[in-house]
């Protein structure tokens, strides 16, 4: 059963996908019709993004499945490698870009004249900029809503595409009102679209690719779900944190110390105040796994707080807190 999240992700790609379907089968027809090759161009990259669109779509179908005995953390992972694939699809829309339209520069250096597009190429061009920037502004407030990179991803992908058409129109525009030699233009503006592709892309697909290598959340944010657990009330110490993400959720592996002397229900009712309090930083979704150990009888004075990554070289961190030191 999809959740309201999921259902919400869903609803705006499957709207960006139905408008790509229409603006790209417009932008062919402007582009042969208006025999403008910089708007046929753009209507492959239009094309780049349904293409992506189907991916999220098929992306959020499965990220909304819940936890199965194949998947006992979810399928959150689907959504990080939607996003690989929409960030690898931009790089390669934008390497096309280099190379199409890097050709294209050196052949108006060398004379070629670049042949004269229609009034129909450039209307198609102004109608791509206003409904991407729409469509950009939609899905970016969805993407912040939910915490999606994925829609994220998209929201920049509507935006790569605007801005190519405005490459596009430049070059559309120059081309018909100030004559020949200003239709270097198009392919120039065309090259600066795809550095600014590259921009958004690159750190979007490092980010995801990191996620599905299992990198650790940032020391700033183990730093703070430490703080959490050494401030539950009964917590004496802290080790063995290990953290990841799951897609928009995290996962936290934890062991946490308490007096030897404990029942066993009331050093169990400590764990889950534990795992509560890292839910309140990371939500209920989160997978919080907390592992309770007695306290030794013999403590040092002081055991340094490290930053959770100080040896790991060699093994697990460890935390503690000073027997003196408030939570």
């Amino acid at each position: 059963m999809k959740n309201g999240r999921t259902e919400r992700a869903l609803f705006v790609s499957w709207i960006g996908l139905w408008i790509n379907v229409v603006l790209t089968s417009f932008k062919f027809v402007a582009g042969f019709a208006g025999n403008s090759a910089a708007m046929v161009a753009d209507a492959v990259h239009s094309l780049s993004d349904f293409a992506t669109d189907i991916v999220a779509v098929i992306g959020f179908k499965v990220t909304g499945r819940p936890v199965d005995r194949s998947h006992d953390y979810g399928h959150g992972k689907f959504e990080t490698l939607t996003t690989v694939i929409v960030g690898v699809t931009l790089l390669a829309v934008a390497a096309g870009i280099f190379y199409s339209d890097g050709k294209r520069v050196l052949l108006v250096l060398q004379g070629e004249i670049i042949p004269r597009p229609g009034m129909i190429a450039l209307i198609a061009a102004s109608l791509s900029i206003a409904i991407k920037e729409w469509l950009y502004f939609y899905t970016r407030k969805a993407a912040i809503q939910l915490s999606s990179d994925a829609l994220m991803a998209k929201a920049w992908d509507h935006r790569s595409d605007a801005l190519s058409s405005v490459g596009t129109l430049l070059g559309i525009g120059g081309a018909i009102f100030l004559g020949p030699k200003a239709r270097i233009l198009d392919p120039v503006a065309a090259l600066i679209v795809a550095g600014v592709i590259v921009r958004v892309a690159l750190p979007i697909t490092i980010s995801s690719l990191s996620e599905l290598l299992e990198e650790s959340l940032t020391p700033e944010q183990e730093e703070e779900i430490l703080g959490a657990i050494l401030g539950v009330p009964g917590v004496e110490g802290a080790h063995h944190l290990r953290t990841r993400r799951i897609g928009a959720n995290v996962a936290v592996e934890v062991h946490i110390l308490v007096h030897r002397d404990l029942r066993i229900s009331d050093a169990h009712d400590i764990a889950t105040v534990t795992e509560d309090a890292v839910r309140v930083i990371h939500g209920e979704e989160s997978f919080i796994s907390v592992h309770v150990e007695p306290r030794a009888e013999e403590i040092p004075d002081s055991i340094p707080f490290d930053d959770g990554h100080n040896g790991r070289e060699n093994g697990p961190s460890h935390h503690e807190r000073d027997p003196g030191r408030k939570a």
